[in-house]
Formats: structure tokens, sequence, C-alpha cells
């Protein structure tokens, strides 16, 4: 249902050589929000189609219209978010509405990112033990373009990842500009503080187009100044090869 979503609402919007890997991937983030933010349409249609289905088919017909009914409340009520949202935005508020959507979002997610094949329930269970602000904020989008920080945190308590440094291609944008991106690998599989979930290493490596600056151990990463070290090399490595937005790392 999420990949089916996806594709019908990302396909003029991508630029990738494998759209079937993203719809794959996107659909806990991008699909998603999408069938969230459009439930009442989705409940329009499905009450509707029932409806119609009864009418014709199955006897006593009063329930027929009273689901067309319920469908034509929700198309009606949806129809008055779409104006009260233009309204709203326009002064870069959110309705409630739109508010409901992001917590329904992010409860969903939650169970995404926690239920990993990098980061299970076990590790998540450390990390919250660990520090519990760094916990929330990693099932939140306070992290989100911040994977240079995150990433080294979640290694620092997760013993037995790798800390990965390289450059990613994105899918939204059309031509092939870099940019730099810290992830961690465990058990073969990526955890990516901006997505919030886990992605089968190649799967990562084949949609992001992704390069690989080094990686390292915790014995490696886990020294105070080990960003500051790393620091000017990576930037380097990043102007030769035309990849942008490393300057916070």
């Amino acid at each position: 249902m999420l990949k089916l979503v996806t594709r019908t609402f990302y396909h003029d919007e991508i630029y990738t050589t494998e759209p079937e890997l993203f719809y794959k991937l996107y659909k806990w983030s991008s699909g998603l929000f999408t069938l969230l933010s459009f439930r009442r349409l989705l409940g329009a249609s499905i009450f509707g189609v029932i409806g119609t289905v009864w009418l014709i088919f199955i006897k006593p017909r009063i329930c027929g219209l009273s689901f067309i009914d319920v469908g034509l409340l929700l198309f009606i009520l949806e129809l008055r978010e779409d104006k009260k949202a233009q309204e709203f935005n326009t002064f870069g508020l959110r309705t409630p509405s739109q508010i409901r959507t992001l917590q329904m979002y992010w409860f969903i997610k939650k169970f995404v990112s926690t239920n990993g094949k990098a980061l299970g329930k076990k590790e998540w269970k450390a990390i919250k033990e660990y520090d519990i602000g760094l916990y929330h904020d990693l099932l939140s989008d306070e992290c989100d373009h911040c994977c240079y920080y995150y990433s080294l945190e979640i290694a620092r308590v997760i013993k037995d990842s790798i800390l990965l440094w390289g450059a990613v291609e994105d899918p939204f944008e059309d031509g092939h500009n870099y940019y730099a991106h810290a992830v961690i690998l465990r058990n073969g599989y990526i955890y990516d503080s901006n997505m919030h979930q886990s992605i089968k290493y190649e799967d990562f490596i084949k949609l992001y187009k992704f390069k690989l600056y080094k990686q390292w151990n915790y014995g490696e990463y886990s020294r105070k100044d080990f960003r500051k070290s790393e620091r000017a090399e990576f930037r380097r490595w990043c102007k030769e090869n035309n990849v942008s937005c490393y300057e916070m790392f």
C-alpha cells in the first residue's frame, strides 16, 4: 500500500536510475506522510465505493446511502481543511489537522526506527539509558540534516558500529549533485539518522550512489577530538570530489 502511494505521488518528482528502490526505501517516509495527509480523501473514496456497491447489489439500500453520506462529509471536511491550510501556511503556521498528521507520522515512524536491522530494540534501549535527550532527538526531526553529529553519537553508544563518512546523491534533485553524509554500518545494514530507518548496505549504495571517504571502528571514532582531527582532510576530499554541505563536519 505505502509503496503504491509512493510510486503514485513521487514518480514525477524523483531523479534516480533506481525508482523501484526509491519506492521501497521511501515508503516509510514520503509514502507514509502522504497517506496520512490524504487520509480524509482516502476515507471518502472508500466509503463512496462501498456505498455505491451497496446501492446496486445489496439491500437495504439505506445502508448504501449512509456510506455515501459519510464519504461526502469527509470530502467536505477535506475541502474546508485545504482552505484553512492555505490561510495558516501563508503565515508559517500549521493547522490542527496538520499537527495531528505529524503526530501520527512520528508515532508510526518510531516503530519503524526502533525495529530495524542496524538498530533494534536492544540498541535503542541502550541509547535511551545512556542519554534520554539523544533518544528523543533521534526519533524526531531534531536530528535531520545533522548526520555528522548524530551518527557519531549513536556509534559511541553502540560500540560495534562502524562509522562511515562519504557523499550521496539526492534522488529529488536533477543532475549529479553530491552532498556530504555520515551514517553507521552494523550487521550489513546502514542506519541513516536523516531517514530514521535501517537500510540494507547494498541498497544504500545503489540508490544514493554512495562515495565512501573513510570508515572507522570504535577505537578510532571514540577519541574526543575525532571530528576535529578528521575535518581538514575530509573537507579537502569533498572539494576534490565536488561534494557540497561539508562545512559542519
